[in-house]
């Protein structure tokens, strides 16, 4: 008898433990003295766009509103490319809500700290959603030796370090890929509905899945799956109207840039060649794919024979991995991280499903001899 559940949530405590020793040391706390005088303080586990996510937990805690004006030191951090210009002159956030709203309890607790206790949470989880990943075709001490490769030999170790959007949507992606090959067709289209509200990108997902769901499930059961996906985009439009008057307009087409004026739509910033850049993601030695996970060379072989134990689950996971990678293969800020290559983080944990498949065959085969 397989005992999941009660080795994951070890897992999640052993881990999640473990991160919180090694950040521990890290914390530093930097102030400065905002246009009033009064301090601001700044985490050093707040770098890059972090404190514009915290901006936003702050003013829906104390004002129950999206306008930033008030929520930030912006003598010391610029808002010219990090805030959106609303219909009527707010300044609201550039970036998703969802992960403020998630982590409002912990900041509510805990402050600045309760942002990093959040985020230590959700990378450890990310990491037994790998081991659920992984175990669905291996068994529990393969899978678990496979969590923990990437849970300590990837990325996803220095990421315990910060507040991160990027693993907040993959834990969402990934929870969503879960509920869908386990045909638990609501939770999945639940899911992959809010990864958009947690990233704009993650939309190109939602016709992979539900093309899968279609082709596994039905057309009559897959209504459930768009059903379930339904409101949350709903209210992805009706939130884009409410601040910019339009549910088509979202806040990267309206950043507020040099002059305050509004800088051109950050759609256009897809604009690199595709295969240079594709390359040049896959092998930069800072924050290449292969030095951000280097588990992705064993993926490779591990599709194969993915494929020839389960060949719809190996096309909706070769698909998924595919498509965030060409969406962000022309990006030109794709080098704008801290930590690796995040903005690829949600198909390198998705990479644990091949090398699951490749790990089960070189210990069962171990085994035999």
């Amino acid at each position: 008898m397989r005992a999941g559940a009660p080795a994951a949530a070890l897992f999640l405590a052993v881990v999640a433990g473990l991160y919180f020793d090694e950040v521990r040391p890290q914390i530093e706390d930097r102030v400065y003295r905002g246009s009033d005088g009064r301090p601001f303080h700044l985490p050093t586990y707040l770098p890059g766009d972090c404190p514009f996510y915290r901006a936003t937990a702050l003013s829906l805690l104390r004002e129950k509103d999206l306008d930033l004006h008030d929520d930030m030191a912006w003598n010391v951090v610029r808002p010219q490319g990090q805030v959106a210009l609303g219909a009527r002159g707010e300044w609201y956030p550039k970036h998703p809500i969802l992960l403020p709203l998630a982590a409002l309890p912990f900041y509510a607790s805990l402050g600045d700290q309760g942002l990093l206790a959040f985020n230590v949470l959700q990378v450890a989880l990310l990491d037994v959603l790998v081991f659920f990943l992984a175990r669905r075709l291996t068994s529990d001490g393969v899978a678990l030796v496979v969590a923990v490769w990437f849970a300590f030999g990837s990325f996803l170790r220095p990421v315990a370090y910060n507040f991160s959007p990027d693993v907040f949507s993959s834990v969402l992606v990934v929870g969503g890929y879960l509920a869908l090959v386990s045909r638990r067709l609501a939770a999945a289209g639940l899911l992959f509905g809010l990864a958009i509200a947690a990233k704009w990108t993650n939309l190109v997902f939602l016709p992979i899945a539900g093309t899968y769901a279609i082709a596994t499930s039905g057309l009559r059961p897959s209504i459930r799956f768009a059903l379930a996906a339904a409101p949350v985009l709903l209210a992805l439009a009706l939130l884009d109207f409410h601040m910019f008057g339009s549910p088509f307009v979202t806040p990267y087409d309206r950043v507020l840039g040099e002059g305050f004026r509004i800088e051109p739509s950050h759609r256009l910033m897809f604009d690199r060649p595709f295969f240079a850049g594709l390359w040049s993601q896959i092998v930069d030695p800072r924050l290449g794919l292969l030095r951000s996970a280097p588990q992705a060379l064993f993926a490779v072989p591990g599709f194969f024979l993915l494929a020839r134990r389960a060949r719809a689950e190996a096309a909706l996971c070769a698909a998924l991995c595919a498509a965030q990678m060409a969406v962000f293969a022309p990006y030109r800020m794709w080098d704008a991280s801290n930590y690796g290559h995040r903005f690829w983080m949600t198909a390198i944990v998705l990479f644990a499903v091949p090398v699951a498949a490749l790990a089960d065959r070189v210990f069962r085969g171990a085994a035999q001899v």
